[in-house]
């Protein structure tokens, strides 16, 4: 038997950034993520492909391999600008360039919460 919910396949989830501002103070920086829903077995298939990181040589190398595979998962960010305050459109360079940046460690955070919110329903709940 074949069990489907009719949808579009996406669902918009947030995402918070928890990072230092120069005076060691909390900032937190909430941009909208537009990620796939995908069925738990297309779930397994694609953390088993970018298992490799688990292997890296460094923490940079493990944020490269996370950028690929959050790339595969997200479709559209909403809130991510340049130095110009121009919107950056999602890519696989942008995302590396986000997680291998300062705030590195918390963008990979966030991007993790909402690949889990994705994977385990809690964005549905929160549309």
């Amino acid at each position: 038997m074949h069990f489907m919910i009719k949808n579009d396949g996406l669902a918009r989830v947030p995402a918070e950034i928890h990072a230092r501002a120069e005076s060691g103070a909390e900032r937190v920086i909430t941009i909208q993520l537009t990620g796939r829903l995908l069925s738990q077995p297309a779930w397994d298939e694609l953390f088993q492909r970018h298992a490799a990181a688990d292997e890296a040589a460094d923490l940079s190398a493990i944020y490269r391999q996370n950028a690929r595979l959050y790339f595969e998962v997200f479709a559209a960010w909403e809130g991510v600008c340049g130095p110009d305050g121009q919107p950056v459109p999602l890519s696989l360079a942008a995302l590396e360039a986000a997680l291998l940046s300062v705030d590195g460690p918390a963008v990979n955070a966030a991007l993790q919460r909402a690949v889990h919110e994705l994977r385990f329903g809690g964005a549905v709940r929160k549309n």
